[in-house]
């Protein structure tokens, strides 16, 4: 050889680490010129690993009623929304490559996210979330070649920080119940909602049909099928209700509505019943007001079992009651049973009613003195709305996420608020006719930090 110099053979060790770096700098290209995806992905059934106990969905709210009916045998559709694929176990923690008849055997599913390091370099995390109530667990890191990933787009990337924060966090819309109730799971399913909102009849008239048992086993099988638990679904209760009423008519059908609502939220399996407390119409006084609303909820829990009713925030419009902290826990002083009622905060009435939510400051400050004065034990529910009105106006006019007097600011205190982890968060504002709920729900989860 020229210069007296023999060739020798690159060691093998050496070729397998060439071959590492290459994979890892075409994910990274890959990462960066591919098209941004939906970041919710939906994953296959996830297959029991023998016993035939199955797990729910992770990270859900732990809401468990105290009926039979409820969707803890949830097995499929399991959301994340920083998922971008799937890895295959083979035998306990040995992962590898398998053959696609044995790892029908036994596989389990797991989420993983990939981040570019200091160096450049992508390492794929791979993180375990086989329980409900186990938060993320990294459990091995590994490289990985393009032949181990799914689909045709990679998410955008995320840090473990931001996985953790989206991870708990439910948003979800107020869907339609058009054509039945089970086409509000198949919506929200395809707005990518972690939760969602619906009503349970019609609001025009005080007279339902009696929902028939073959409706409430096709929403309770469709909430199984796309992985929605009972406490990640808000049911709301019609406008007409006023259970602070002094007309003895008015209050006499709100009292029988109510009790209505809470036996179909049974029959569905739920957990949660939401609806605004009443108003005092000029009529009478407020304490005698919050005396016959209490009186109607003790009512509706004596012919019920397990439901929570859930009392929302107003914006002090009007002769309405519940916009100040102090009335709503007038209203639960007064129930009986204080492990059946709880608040749903609603992010446009409290700024309208002058607690102001705009700032990460502010956000935490109302927050404080909502849990000196209702206790945040009781919080159940959000209600997620910018405001058209200014800080205090008392009215109660929703706006798109970012489009009001709220702004982004203020919503992306509140997505990384950790008093609101777990909790379903629901859309009420304007409705885009072509996107639904998508775009503002992933405009939400972006502003996790």
């Amino acid at each position: 050889m020229p210069g007296g110099r023999v060739a020798r053979a690159t060691p093998m060790k050496e070729v397998k680490v060439q071959k590492r770096h290459a994979e890892k700098a075409e994910l990274l290209r890959r990462a960066k010129e591919a098209v941004p995806i939906r970041r919710s992905v939906r994953l296959q059934k996830q297959v029991s690993s023998g016993d035939g106990e199955r797990s729910r969905r992770p990270g859900s709210p732990a809401l468990t009623p105290t009926s039979g009916n409820d969707f803890s045998q949830v097995t499929s559709g399991q959301t994340a929304d920083h998922i971008i694929g799937e890895v295959k176990e083979e035998e306990h923690d040995d992962l590898k490559k398998s053959e696609p008849t044995t790892a029908r055997k036994k596989r389990k599913m797991y989420r993983f996210e990939i981040k570019e390091d200091d160096k450049g370099d992508m390492d794929k995390k791979i993180i375990k979330s086989n329980k409900w109530e186990d938060g993320l667990q990294e459990v091995k890191k590994e490289s990985f070649s393009s032949d181990d990933f799914r689909g045709d787009g990679m998410a955008p990337t995320l840090t473990l920080t931001q996985v953790k924060c989206e991870k708990n966090k439910f948003v979800g819309g107020h869907m339609s119940i058009a054509g039945g109730l089970w086409n509000a799971v198949t919506e929200a399913t395809e707005s990518g909602s972690r939760a969602f909102g619906l009503f349970l009849g019609s609001q025009r008239t005080w007279k339902t049909k009696p929902l028939e048992p073959e409706c409430a086993d096709k929403f309770r099988k469709a909430c199984c099928d796309h992985g929605f638990s009972p406490g990640s679904i808000l049911p709301h209760g019609s406008y007409l209700l006023n259970c602070g009423s002094s007309v003895a008519e008015t209050y006499k059908k709100s009292c029988a509505a109510l009790v209505e609502e809470l036996q179909r939220c049974e029959q569905l399996g739920l957990v949660l019943f939401n609806f605004h407390p009443g108003s005092t119409c000029g009529q009478i006084e407020v304490d005698a007001c919050l005396d016959r609303i209490a009186t109607a909820i003790d009512g509706a829990h004596a012919a019920t079992h397990s439901v929570i009713s859930v009392i929302e925030n107003m914006s002090c419009q009007g002769n309405t009651v519940g916009g100040r902290f102090e009335d709503l826990r007038g209203i639960i002083d007064r129930v009986r049973d204080k492990t059946r009622i709880g608040v749903c905060f609603d992010t446009c009435h409290a700024f309208a009613a002058g607690y102001d939510i705009s700032t990460a400051e502010g956000l935490r400050c109302v927050l404080d003195e909502f849990d000196q004065i209702v206790g945040l034990k009781y919080l159940k529910a959000v209600h997620l709305n910018d405001s058209k009105g200014k800080l205090g106006c008392h009215l109660d006019r929703h706006e798109n996420i970012g489009k009001g007097y709220i702004g982004l600011a203020g919503f992306r205190a509140i997505m990384n608020e950790p008093r609101f982890d777990h909790l379903p968060m629901i859309l009420e504002t304007p409705f885009d006719s072509n996107s639904g709920y998508k775009k503002e729900i992933e405009l939400l989860y972006s502003l996790c930090r």
